[in-house]
């Protein structure tokens, strides 16, 4: 895949699927978010908005819970979308 980091990094912060942008966070703070998501796809010749969308929500879950990562995988499969339109 030719997607870059870049491209999801600012994809992902422009989400916020957290909040934590708008309010008080640093500029870096779903860096390591953005990073899993590139990691993950970078291996992968292709995939799917769908398989996209799992990656994007897993990784999520996993570093903030899915009590404060209220998004759905319908709010994921929109990023997926984007990133994958890169």
């Amino acid at each position: 895949m030719t997607i870059s980091y870049t491209a999801i990094k600012e994809i992902v912060d422009e989400w916020d699927p957290v909040g934590l942008l708008i309010t008080h966070a640093p500029k870096d703070e779903y860096d390591g978010e953005s990073k899993k998501v590139f990691n993950k796809l970078r291996d992968l010749t292709t995939v799917s908005v769908e398989e996209l969308s799992r990656i994007i929500y897993d990784v999520f879950v996993k570093s903030f819970g899915d009590d404060v990562f209220i998004s759905d995988l319908s709010a994921c499969k929109e990023i997926a979308g984007k990133i994958l339109a890169e």
